[in-house]
This record gives C-alpha cells, structure tokens and sequence, in this order.
C-alpha cells in the first residue's frame, strides 16, 4: 500500500476514534477499488492516499465511504458550476492571492484539527461569486486530502470572518447555494468539520444563520460558536500560536501563507489537470440517474429548505407592534409570501422580484391584505413602464446617479436608537442646481434609496418611514419644474406603490408662495396624508416630532453631519451595485396584461386621482 505512515500520535487518535488499524484500512482500500471498478457510471480516483482520506472520513464504514466518494464525483455533473473556475483561470489566482481563503499551517498539539480561515469580505462580490470561492476551496482541500494527515485524521475548524462583507455577499447566499455548500461540506468531504467560529458578524448575518440552522444536525449546532469583535472568545477555542498576526497570534502573516499556497498549487499543476477526467457519467448508472434535484432538493433534511423564508427575524418590539398595528402572524407569513409568488407568475404582463423580504415588505406596508399587495406591487412595476422620467431617469449603475446623490438631495437619516421610530428621509430641496438637474431626479433617488431601506430596515417596514423637507434655496425655478403631472406621478410614486407607510411629513425653511404648491398636493393626498403635514417654524417645533439624535448637525441635531450622510449612502449604494443591476430587469410588459388599463389616464385604476383632472 502506497500510504504515508502517520506520527504515533495521529496513530492512536485514528485507532481511539476512526476504528483503524492496518490490517483494516488495507482491506478497506482493496474493497473500495474493487467496488469503483464495478461502477459503470462512475470515474474515481483510486490513488490509495487518496482513498485512505474517505475511508478515515468515514471512521472505517465501507458504506459510508461508497457513498460519500459517489456524492463526491455526482457533483461534477450535477453542479457543474462548483468546478467552473479551474486552477489555471486567472480569476482562481486572483481569489486565491486575495487571502480570502487561508489554510493555517501551524498546530499546536500533534492531534489539533487543522484550521482554515474564511475572510469572506476579502473578495469582492460584484466581480466573484460565493460558488467561486467554493470551487477555490475543493481545489485546496483535494490537496489537502492527499498530504495532510492532521486533517484527514483529526478533522477542522473553520473560522468565518465577515469583517468587510456587504449586503452583496448575503445576497448570493440562496437556499439552493446554500443547499450546495452544505453538501459539499457535509456529504461530499471526507474531513470532518469539528467546529465554527463565526468573527465579525453583521446584522444580515442572523437570516442566514437561522436559515441555515434549520437543517443542520444537533452535533454541528452545538460545534457553531459566534464571537462577533471578541477575540478572547476565540482564543479559548483556537490557540493564539497558530492564528495569524493580522489576528493577533504568532502563526505568521497571511501574506506568508498566500505566498505558500500560490507555490503549492503550482506544484499540482499537472495532478489538478489530470483530476479533471474524474466524475460520473449519470447516463450509465444502474437505476436511475442522479440529477441535481436528488442531491440538493429531495432527500433528507434538505427538503425542509422548500419551506424556510429568507426573512428575518423581528426583535420583539417590533414584532409586538407588527401584530397589533399590521395584523402580522408569523405563522401565515409563509402561506402569504407563496400566494404572492404563484400568483406572480400568473401575471403575463408582469416580472417582478420575489425575494422573501422584499415581499414581506410589501404585505406589511399593506397590512396583509393580499388584495392591497397585489394592486400595490403591480403599481410600483407598472411605473417603471408609465412613468420612467421618474422610476428610470437615472439608474444607479450611471454615474449620474451617485454624482446626484453626492449633491444631498435626498438623505436617508440614521435609524434611532430605540428602534422603535418610524425612518426618517431628507429632501433638500434647494440644494440642487435648477439648470442642470430636475426635482424628478430627487425622487428617482428616493425610489431607489427606499429599496434598500425597505430590505434592511424592519423598523421602516413595521412602523413606516417620515418626510423631512427642507426648502432652504428653493428658488421660483425649482418651483417651476413641480408641473402638476409631475406632481401626480411623484404622489403615485410615492404614497401609492411605495411599501412603506409614510407616518408624517415636515417641512422647514418654508418660503412665501409655497401654498400654492401645497394646494396642489393636498388635492391628491389621501385624508391621512393630509392630517400628518407639519410646518414647523424652529427646530424645537421640529424636535417635537423627529428625535434630535437623528437629524443632522446642520440643523441642530446629533446625527452626524450632511457630508457623513452622503458619505454612508455612496457607500451603501457601491454594496448594492450588483442588486439593483438585477432590480432593472423587473417591470410589466403593458402589451401582455390580461386586462387592459384605460390608456387615457395612466392613474385611472388610482382613486386619489381620478378626482382631479388639472390642465
């Protein structure tokens, strides 16, 4: 047998733990060859080093270890895209070179599991995919397989540190990638995973944990730590001695382990290529074949994942509040977001995004009534095709669009800190140039800041957002553009297909003339629209109605300057990129509705403003 001998050390763990002895794993190698040999749908390496590592994987089962090699080569059929980047592509060497993916080198007693460190936020979402990294990954741990007996004996601890990851990284974690990482991780790999550490974790990072909870075992729930900023936690678990110095430790830098990594893989060159030849050919299995729905989407603990909703969790002020106010039951919400996705795609006319929570948004700024929801969604597509100079007029991939923004037109305040207030926008409305820009362009960046505001903010969604206007500078040119048309769109914009529940609006720096303006508008508003207008002649008037802790200190408040505002959302908008580029694709197509709209009037299904007809 062509198998290195292991330390003494490594030796009794694999008796103590894996069942081996010589004489077992020799006649377990002999076995699995003899059985590949017999598969007529199945090309597997049968290199004995390379068989040792799913034996010891497997503590010995014969049965398991058949089973794991024949998942491990499916794949390669089945989910093609976890080998699309090969370890000659240019892009592998990018990742790869970026640190994100560091397998640690030291070990501190002779039976440690191996570590591997994650920095996800090291690669950038809007050029690499997480399946990309995945593909990086089973190239490295094949290595892996073949050379190190501490990971194929005593198993790993994976370390995932989200410092640097965006909305954009959360975004590509699906149920069906999901599903695929679990897969390969759990079912695949011949390692054993014995724990995971979680540093750095945002926000957005409990959807996808709780989601993934679901289907993990009761032994992997208790190995998941998470330790957010604290080291110290860490520490208790991984050892100082081996973690890099940008983490504190004495185990080199990550440079040097890069460094080590791009040689290695070099020196695999020509065993990586020659690996490519391996896999199935499903056609010739015995049975039927096995396809990716088998392996992602039908067996075992994976089918619960048809029923797990990507939304996320409510704290309980909020949820007290979604009850009461919104007739929220988590119980129906399920039930409620598939009504709208099946009857989604029964609307020829309309293509519309069918995120979890970009839905539950919707029915919460409806009250879940499923009738409302519907006209609302269908509404805020349509005006994508009706009213474009507003929903269209600049697009967030144009460079006009962040140059306007920069210009703090339109400013999305902090959240407050109790959580429990509704969110607050600014509208600047003299702070932009009449002759090169138009009052629509601060509501195209309106509509585009309230999609990611409606995606992150649950107390937005729950208990609706608030509109702070400044005039200060408006001239008669800025009001010259408020044409009456205009005015009609940006109310249906803006009270009749937006989710969010506008809860006031206020208005400071009020010039004479301005009544004119207001009458124009009240014409149209809704009663509750009506009620909720405030001008407020001082800023302690103001405080009376928006916390002081949010407002900006231009106007007298604690949140933080005007610039550091347009600062925050240039950035936000950069970590929404490769979103709202998919976002352009949804709209209607008028020519397939089922049932045509009055093409007089591009408002005629919106009560607010059949009654008024202004020349």
């Amino acid at each position: 047998m062509d198998i290195r001998p292991l330390p003494l050390e490594l030796i009794e763990k694999a008796r103590v733990e894996l069942n081996e002895d010589p004489k077992r794993l020799e006649d377990g190698i002999i076995h699995l060859k003899e059985w590949i040999a017999k598969q007529p749908h199945l090309r597997a390496r049968t290199d004995d080093q390379w068989l040792a590592a799913f034996l010891r994987g497997c503590k010995h089962s014969l049965e398991l270890a058949k089973e794991k090699i024949d998942i491990y080569y499916s794949l390669r059929s089945t989910a093609p895209d976890l080998f699309s980047l090969k370890h000659t592509d240019f892009k592998f060497m990018e990742l790869l070179k970026s640190g994100v993916l560091l397998v640690l080198p030291k070990i501190v007693n002779p039976t440690d599991p191996r570590v591997i460190l994650i920095r996800a936020g090291e690669y950038d979402a809007n050029k690499y995919f997480v399946t990309e990294l995945l593909a990086l990954s089973l190239v490295i741990q094949q290595i892996l397989y073949l050379e190190d007996d501490v990971l194929v004996v005593s198993g790993i601890i994976n370390i995932l540190d989200l410092e640097g990851a965006c909305m954009n990284h959360f975004m590509q974690i699906t149920p069906t990638t999901l599903k695929k990482l679990m897969v390969t991780g759990q079912d695949a790999s011949p390692a054993r995973l014995k724990s995971a550490h979680y540093l750095s974790t945002p926000r957005d990072f409990d959807t996808v944990l709780t989601i993934g909870k679901k289907i993990m075992s009761e032994k992997f729930k208790s190995r998941l730590y998470v330790h957010n900023k604290n080291f110290d936690e860490l520490y208790k678990h991984v050892s100082k001695e081996i973690l890099p110095a940008e983490y504190g430790g004495n185990g080199g830098s990550a440079r040097e382990i890069i460094d080590y990594w791009v040689k290695k893989i070099e020196t695999y060159r020509d065993w990586l290529e020659d690996d490519q030849q391996y896999g199935t050919d499903e056609c010739k299995r015995v049975g039927n074949p096995k396809t990716a729905a088998d392996i992602f989407g039908i067996e075992g603990s994976f089918r619960q994942l048809e029923e797990i909703k990507m939304i996320r969790e409510l704290t309980p002020g909020l949820a007290k509040i979604a009850k009461e106010e919104l007739n929220e039951e988590p119980k129906r919400i399920n039930d409620d977001l598939q009504h709208l996705k099946d009857w989604i795609t029964k609307q020829p006319h309309l293509k519309a995004r069918v995120d979890d929570q970009w839905l539950v948004g919707f029915l919460r700024g409806s009250k879940f009534s499923l009738e409302r929801v519907k006209k609302k969604l269908d509404l805020y597509y349509r005006l994508r095709t009706t009213s474009p100079d507003i929903t269209l007029r600049l697009k967030p991939s144009d460079s006009k669009f962040i140059d306007f923004l920069k210009v703090g037109t339109c400013l999305v305040l902090p959240k407050a800190k109790n959580g429990l207030q509704p969110r607050v926008i600014l509208l600047r409305a003299g702070a932009y140039d009449p002759e090169k820009n138009n009052v629509a362009d601060i509501m195209c960046i309106l509509y585009y800041l309230v999609q990611i505001v409606l995606m992150e903010d649950d107390a937005a969604t729950v208990i609706g957002t608030k509109i702070l206007v400044d005039y200060q500078g408006v001239t008669m040119t800025h009001f010259a553009q408020a044409s009456p048309s205009l005015l009609k769109k940006m109310v249906a914009v803006c009270q009749d297909s937006m989710p969010l529940r506008l809860k006031g609006s206020h208005h400071i720096n009020v010039p004479s003339g301005v009544e004119l303006i207001f009458s124009l508008i009240s014409n149209f508003l809704n009663e509750k629209a009506k009620e909720r207008l405030n001008i407020h002649k001082n800023q302690e008037d103001l405080f009376k109605f928006i916390p002081k802790e949010i407002i900006p200190a231009e106007y007298g408040g604690d949140g933080g300057t005007v610039s550091e505002l347009i600062d925050c959302w240039t950035l936000k908008l950069k970590e929404y990129n490769s979103w709202m580029r998919q976002e352009e694709q949804f709209g209607t197509d008028e020519s397939k509705r089922a049932v045509k709209l009055d093409n007089n009037d591009e408002f005629s299904n919106q009560g607010s403003f059949r009654k008024l007809d202004i020349d």
